[in-house]
């Protein structure tokens, strides 16, 4: 007979607390369920403890095997989520993440209230939510109310927090050839866009009790995806999930052993965390190592240098030697703390680039990676171009500590001006 409830599980690289979420459901008093584990390519001590669990027969455990490259092409939580239910066989469907726990009488108090009211479909409950420091210790808590019915449930409900019956989902299948809709775009709200597709057809009924309880960590996803842009600016510090830290150079990642991080006078607080998708969604270039300080191949762009023999100050940009004129320098912002003192043979093999002048005319190429102000927008250079970008994403992306270069209006209307930089995710 098949379960009453199938749980579906999404996981990735979260050993702290993936086997609480998964003890949470085997400690249910409602013990009619089948558990879905959708790993997606996790680490091995984040496996380990999945597979620990699976002496349990109501538990199956399912590996992406996704390739880190191919992370940022789907919604992955999405993806597993369609591909869990296209074989789960419960009554039910309910959702769990990696970070959350469900309360003991959780399934019990929701299944009892869908078969006593058999023309509703879909129910959510009030939520615990706390907030953890990097210690992972709990900063402060709050509660998402379920209080009541919701036609427009989207940006409101945790998907953690409902349970729907699967006749609903096959009606939301038949419409859109899709349960959760997994197009990249939808990384940030996945479950809110599924939400939509659920209440076209009937509303969200509230359970007003807590039945889950979630973290919210600095490295979730959520956090870290918030106000990170499509595109990374050349020159950024990065580190994912793991340790290692990388610098975007030409559309690549290359990782800084920390003796280059030192030698090139990188600053640990210009690192943005972002995640996993969009770190891999750049090719693993050369690690940036001993070797660039011989060879201008591998010694990184948007980096100050000059020679040991000359007080000529340079800006380095698609590997060519950009000379920066000294009233250039002072206006843009750069710091003296900034340059890097070369070997005069090294400097000489760079290709000289156009120099970074203080007077813009039609032909200026603009230096990437530069804060500007017109009027009241901000702009970031980027490709020779200035794209207007929003404040948030400036602090996001850590150059809110950049000089903010002024520029009047007679002078930006010689620049090329770019698509705005927006955040992706709209409520």
């Amino acid at each position: 007979m098949p379960p009453k409830v199938s749980i579906i599980l999404t996981s990735y690289n979260r050993p702290n607390f993936v086997g609480k979420a998964i003890e949470s459901v085997i400690n249910q008093t409602m013990k009619d369920w089948e558990l879905f584990v959708m790993d997606d390519s996790s680490n091995h001590e984040t496996a380990k403890i999945i597979q620990s669990y699976l002496g349990d027969n109501r538990i199956y455990y399912i590996n992406s095997g996704v390739k880190d490259e191919d992370r940022h092409k789907t919604t992955r939580y999405a993806t597993l989520i369609n591909q869990a239910i296209s074989i789960t066989k419960g009554k039910y469907l309910s959702y769990l993440t990696d970070d959350t726990v469900y309360l003991p009488n959780r399934l019990q108090v929701m299944t009892v209230y869908l078969d006593k009211h058999p023309s509703i479909d879909i129910v959510y409950s009030s939520q615990k939510v706390q907030i953890l420091n990097e210690q992972l210790k709990i900063v402060s808590e709050r509660k998402r109310n379920a209080s009541r019915v919701l036609k427009k449930a989207a940006n409101v409900v945790d998907h953690c927090s409902v349970l729907h019956t699967r006749r609903i989902a096959e009606k939301v299948f038949k419409k859109y050839k899709s349960y959760w809709d997994d197009n990249p775009e939808c990384w940030h709200n996945g479950d809110a866009v599924f939400w939509m597709r659920l209440n076209e057809f009937q509303p969200f009924y509230p359970i007003p009790h807590v039945l889950d309880q979630t973290v919210k960590a600095p490295q979730c996803f959520q956090l870290l995806n918030r106000f990170l842009p499509n595109e990374i600016p050349n020159g950024t510090l990065v580190k994912g999930l793991s340790p290692e830290i990388y610098v975007i150079d030409r559309k690549i990642r290359r990782k800084l052993t920390s003796e280059m991080f030192k030698a090139l006078k990188y600053d640990r607080s210009n690192i943005v965390d972002v995640t996993d998708p969009l770190l891999f969604k750049y090719p693993l270039g050369a690690e940036v190592d001993q070797s660039a300080l011989s060879n201008p191949e591998f010694f990184p762009n948007q980096r100050l240098i000059k020679g040991a023999n000359t007080n000529q100050i340079y800006y380095l940009e698609n590997n060519q030697k950009r000379l920066i004129e000294p009233r250039t320098f002072k206006r843009f912002g750069f710091k003296v703390a900034e340059i890097i003192t070369v070997n005069p043979d090294l400097l000489s093999l760079f290709k000289e680039g156009q120099p970074i002048e203080a007077v813009f005319n039609p032909n200026y190429l603009l230096p990437d990676n530069l804060v500007f102000q017109i009027g009241s927008g901000y702009y970031l250079s980027m490709e020779n171009q200035l794209h207007l970008i929003d404040m948030n994403i400036l602090r996001r992306l850590n150059l809110t500590t950049s000089k903010v270069i002024q520029l009047s209006q007679n002078e930006a209307n010689v620049l090329n001006q770019g698509a705005p930089i927006n955040w992706g995710f709209q409520k």
